[in-house]
């Protein structure tokens, strides 16, 4: 599914992540206590995920790879 940047960093505070403000590369950092971090670049269509050194364009994955559980309310 594709979110505007606006829909993932609420889903992302739902599951109880903190966004840092962009750095001047324009990358998110998205931290929650015990979860891994997962930093967002967007070109303004796609939205990439980094989580450790894996990389997707899927939400789900990034969440999954964080260790959040309950995926079923992303959407």
């Amino acid at each position: 599914m594709n979110f505007t940047i606006q829909k993932v960093i609420e889903i992302l505070e739902k599951k109880g992540f903190s966004i840092e403000e962009p750095e001047n590369n324009g990358v998110l950092h998205c931290i929650a206590p015990s979860y891994k971090e997962i930093k967002i670049k967007t070109d303004g269509v796609t939205h990439y995920f980094k989580v450790l050194t894996k990389y997707t364009t899927h939400i789900e994955k990034a969440l999954e790879w964080a260790g959040v559980e309950n995926l079923e309310d992303v959407a």
